[in-house]
């Protein structure tokens, strides 16, 4: 049965066109809001909470062993960039393997989208063993009782997350890292349970947003499964804001300072604007004219972004300022829903929608106003980046968004979804050529002030336990 599960998996991914793959996802997860009653019982009845459970491992196994970041790919996102600097700065200075284990590197073209940025970065980073190839790692590992203990703890969990809990438990014990890094929602919990089960003696969850509840992605186990591991003295909850630390916390009826705000760092070396002849070249494929302003952004065509909005906003700026051009960067399940859009308002001259661009400076230099009207944010990285290459911002007060914002100084946050709300602020940059020119200065000045790399990796050693020794080079570590 699990080897017929796998080849349908794997057959619909490669089969399925994506909107048909995303829309059977949300089927299935529909499928579990309505049997999470089923859910909840499950849950009671497992063995032991597994803040009591024996780990299969001493704790001595584990001292001088790597550290071990986990998420699914090198997909197209602020979270990849982050794990790009942290791998990158952090390997010359651990004094041990460091590495990244996914849980589905490859497994789709943008899952390697990132991959390029780790050219030279000596670690490993690969896919977790199949699920077959785990049980056998496993089962030369600790005795079948040990194994079926381990089914047993797990077995409250939906199947696939059960999967992906003995992929990384059997990874955890041959590798015997002294640090697990688990990367959002879905990658996090799973390396959580298997690190906790094998017995790694440092855990870390990176929350990366607001909590799960407000995407379409959100399953019911995710509530247990944080309740519960955040009663695990090995556990560190980490989120990039302060406005998502505190969603997670009111989610969860923990305490505040159970959750540890560690901000984002950007890598300035990695981003400079680009030359004004690269800039022509991008200007001249989009058909803008070479004097038009224009309003872009970068991310992902879902929902929590509100790319419609974006354009209804586009639409507003466009009716009062003709010649204004807009560009929007990203991939996801409402592209269709975007085009639709931009036909029906008859935008189809102003308004690109394009696939993400590679060189994100390249796209973010086209922009005279970087646009995001997202619904719910942590700390959107490609914010950060606009501002550090000076471009000045508007966005939604949505999460972590005011957080990376110095309101009236870098740009703006709107209160309101109101699209002539949004366009009558990104019309009033557009027609003040003199603070748009102090916006070059300020804006990197308050990047590096909140958001610099070097605080980050800083604080991501202390978290791995490690000593901060020259975290004055991550930047020159983070470029090379």
């Amino acid at each position: 049965m699990m080897l017929l599960q796998m080849h349908l998996r794997s057959t619909a991914r490669l089969v399925l066109p994506p909107n048909l793959r995303a829309s059977l996802v949300r089927a299935y997860f529909r499928l579990e809001s309505v049997l999470k009653g089923s859910l909840s019982k499950r849950f009671e009845r497992r063995p032991v909470q597994i803040s009591e459970y024996v780990p299969a491992f001493a704790l001595r196994d584990f001292g001088n062993g790597p550290i071990v970041l986990v998420n699914a790919g090198l997909g197209p996102g602020g979270v990849e960039r982050q794990i790009v600097n942290t791998l990158s700065a952090i390997e010359p200075r651990a004094g041990r393997k460091v590495g990244l284990l996914c849980l589905s590197l490859g497994a789709d073209p943008e899952l390697i989208f990132f991959l390029p940025a780790l050219a030279r970065f000596s670690g490993f980073i690969r896919n977790a063993a199949s699920v077959p190839d785990a049980y056998r790692m496993l089962s030369s590992l600790v005795s079948r009782p040990e194994l079926r203990r381990i089914k047993r703890q797990i077995a409250w969990m939906p199947w696939d997350i059960r999967e992906e809990i003995v992929r990384l438990a059997a990874e955890f014990a041959q590798l015997k890292p002294a640090v697990v890094h688990g990367w959002q929602d879905g990658c996090a919990i799973p390396a959580a349970y298997a690190a906790r089960i094998v017995g790694v003696p440092r855990i870390l969850i990176s929350m990366r947003n607001v909590r799960p509840t407000n995407f379409i992605w959100y399953r019911p186990y995710m509530y247990h499964a944080y309740r519960e591991l955040a009663q695990c003295p090995e556990v560190t909850l980490v989120n990039n804001s302060e406005a998502g630390a505190i969603d997670y916390a009111r989610w969860l009826d923990l305490p505040a300072d159970r959750f540890i705000v560690k901000r984002n760092g950007l890598d300035f070396s990695a981003i400079r604007r680009a030359d004004r002849h690269r800039v022509a070249a991008l200007r001249a494929r989009f058909a803008i004219p070479p004097d038009a302003p224009v309003v872009g952004s970068m991310h992902r065509l879902n929902e929590e972004k509100r790319p419609l909005l974006w354009i209804e906003t586009a639409r507003e700026i466009a009716d009062r300022l003709p010649e204004c051009r807009f560009v929007m960067f990203g991939s996801g399940m409402m592209r269709k829903d975007v085009e639709a859009a931009i036909a029906a308002h008859g935008l189809q001259r102003h308004v690109h929608c394009a696939e993400p661009i590679e060189d994100a400076a390249l796209g973010l230099s086209l922009f005279d106003v970087f646009l995001l009207t997202s619904r719910a944010e942590g700390t959107p990285n490609v914010l950060l980046e606009a501002s550090a290459l000076g471009i000045p911002v508007v966005v939604t007060d949505s999460g972590g968004s005011r957080e990376a914002v110095e309101d009236g100084v870098t740009g703006y946050v709107v209160a309101s979804a109101d699209p002539t709300a949004i366009a009558e602020r990104v019309l009033d940059i557009l027609q003040a050529p003199e603070w748009r020119a102090s916006v070059r200065t300020a804006g990197p000045a308050f990047i590096e002030r909140r958001f610099g790399l070097d605080r980050m990796i800083a604080e991501t050693l202390a978290l791995y336990g490690l000593p901060a020794h020259a975290a004055g080079s991550a930047s020159a570590a983070s470029a090379g």
